[in-house]
């Protein structure tokens, strides 16, 4: 047996003391298959420093499958293609959103967009590259559909994708709670309605706009063609390694229009990735040169 690092073997003796709980047994084994699993299918980097935090999300499942240790779900998991694994991705991933978050990205893409809608027929193409459960489209969607009140003659799309399965279905839905809302600009109103549960839906124009799909922004195979006129990709390169973060901006910059904008998390930055972008004055902002 591989002995666990003293920092992961600690985070583990306190989640599991905390919890009142003698198990299910965990070792270094085990941190080391899902943590190599993460890389592969999302990108993910799971450090021993993460040790507690794999423990806390996967237990339950564990125990609820009458499993007595994280070995007996390794074996459970031997096929890579079974639908366990989309659990997995779901616990393992942050889908922490909400409504017009980060404000100051959607006013550049409120104005990029205003320069881009002519007097006839034109296309616009928005991707949201990481999109939880789905308030990042939906408010390119409102913003959009916005701008567009009674145009009939704009070919406009946002895609999202995101590569945690469970949460594109729910995100396809439009439902929300309050707290998911924040705080809506007063212009979103009326493509939000609150329903008798106290939840909210997305009405109207956003619906038609979006397209949900799965996508693992560090696999082989990238099916959109572009090009988009934006692309939010925010709060995910983060947990990538620096080889990662890399590769994708780069991929992503090749996707954009010329004039066309990048807009990454408030603590990430293109470093060291593409020379096909230039950043700009907005926070965490690129442009396609």
């Amino acid at each position: 047996m591989t002995l666990m690092t003293a920092e992961a073997s600690a985070a583990i003796r306190e989640v599991v003391k905390s919890a009142g709980a003698s198990g299910p047994a965990f070792e270094h084994e085990d941190l080391a298959f899902f943590a190599e699993a993460m890389r592969r299918r999302a990108g993910i980097v799971l450090p021993d420093a993460k040790a507690a935090l794999v423990f806390r999300r996967l237990a339950p499942r564990v125990r609820q499958l009458g499993l007595s240790s994280f070995a007996q779900y390794r074996e459970r998991l031997w096929n890579p293609d079974d639908a366990e694994w989309d659990h997995v991705v779901g616990q393992l991933t942050t889908n922490h959103s909400h409504f017009f978050r980060e404000i100051h990205h959607f006013k550049l893409l409120s104005k990029h967009l205003s320069e881009l809608i002519e007097p006839g027929p034109c296309r616009i193409r928005v991707w949201s590259a990481a999109c939880a459960a789905g308030q990042e489209p939906f408010s390119m969607a409102i913003l959009l559909a916005h701008l567009l009140a009674r145009r009939q003659d704009v070919d406009a799309r946002v895609l999202a994708t995101d590569v945690d399965r469970s949460i594109l279905t729910a995100a396809e839905t439009g439902r929300y709670t309050p707290e998911d809302l924040g705080r809506l600009p007063r212009f979103a109103r009326p493509f939000v309605r609150q329903q008798a549960d106290g939840t909210s839906t997305v009405v109207g124009a956003p619906q038609d706009l979006v397209s949900f799909k799965f996508h693992n922004l560090v696999g082989a195979e990238w099916p959109m063609r572009g090009p988009f006129d934006a692309i939010f990709c925010r709060n995910v390169l983060i947990y990538m390694s620096r080889a990662d973060q890399a590769r994708v901006v780069d991929r992503l910059a090749r996707l954009l229009k010329v004039g066309g904008i990048l807009c990454l998390g408030h603590s990430e930055v293109a470093r060291g990735a593409s020379s096909l972008i230039q950043r700009i004055e907005v926070p965490s902002s690129y442009v396609r040169i």
